[in-house]
């Protein structure tokens, strides 16, 4: 109207196709390709506060790896499961805004319901690793996070808690590498490290190591810093070391072969630093 588009023009204009109906009242022109984001802008602006982006379509609009949606999907209340719309609709009974944010403009689920959701309709159990990997890097979920608001929306019609439930067993690395150091400390009976954790010294940043594990000095670093080659490297990581063990902190150090390749000497190796994995059952009965 304001472009001077009187009515019956426009009608005239959607009857002819030259303008296309996205969702109701709102259009795009026939020359405008329909983009993940422009359907994304779209169903946004008219579901409103009804709901947010949905598993994979919110995990692509946050930036978290893996799933590339081409079409957006959006999560409404149950309540809202008579509207039909051209973007697909998921419904739920399990509605909270607080799993809702705005990102860049639009409502999406929350990195943490986004991984949940997408667990229950994911093709494959690697793809929902990556999320979980990448999101946890990202800094948009934590894996305390993840796993507590699991076990809230655990029950019928969460088909992914299952999943997600032994793929949480070994996320919170921030790469591959990460993940497989975690796996061969839970099947070796080693308690679970921390991950990503941080030293300060009288308030200053001293490092940020791949893991520690709880209740001892032994920090791990698996994420290729052996790699450096320059001077500037090889000193940088250098103070870095020595930063750590002068604050009584033992560092071990393993490279993508012995994860991998040498796992029984990644082992031999932490017990050695004082890490005691259980005693087989026979032998813990005989002792």
């Amino acid at each position: 109207m304001d472009a001077g588009i009187g009515h019956k023009r426009w009608l005239r204009a959607v009857d002819e196709g030259i303008w296309i109906e996205i969702v109701p009242g709102h259009f795009r022109h026939m020359a405008t390709l329909p983009t993940f984001e422009l359907l994304a802008r779209a169903g946004d602006s008219w579901i409103g506060l009804r709901g947010g982006l949905h598993a994979a379509s919110a995990l692509r609009w946050l930036g978290i790896d893996g799933p590339r949606p081409d079409r957006p999907e959006f999560l409404v209340d149950r309540s809202h499961r008579w509207r039909v719309v051209p973007l697909k609709l998921h419904t739920t009974r399990r509605f909270s805004k607080t799993d809702f944010v705005r990102h860049q403009g639009v409502r999406t689920s929350t990195a943490t319901r986004a991984i949940i959701d997408f667990a229950g309709v994911s093709p494959t159990a690697a793809l929902v690793e990556t999320a979980i990997d990448s999101a946890i890097r990202l800094r948009r979920t934590a894996l305390p996070r993840l796993v507590a608001r699991m076990s809230e929306l655990s029950g019928p019609g969460m088909s992914g808690v299952v999943l997600l439930r032994e793929l949480l067993l070994d996320s919170g690395g921030e790469s591959y590498l990460e993940r497989r150091f975690l796996g061969l400390a839970r099947s070796s009976g080693l308690p679970r490290p921390d991950t990503q954790v941080v030293f300060h010294t009288n308030g200053t940043f001293v490092a940020r190591v791949d893991f520690r594990f709880p209740g001892t000095n032994v920090v791990v670093e698996v994420s290729g810093r052996l790699g450096h080659s320059s001077d500037r490297d090889r000193q940088r990581d250098a103070r870095r070391r020595n930063a750590l063990q002068t604050s009584g902190l033992t560092v071990l150090e393993f490279t993508t072969a012995d994860v991998i390749d040498d796992p029984s000497q990644v082992l031999l190796t932490l017990e050695k630093a004082g890490l005691v994995r259980p005693l087989p059952l026979a032998l813990a009965l005989t002792t």
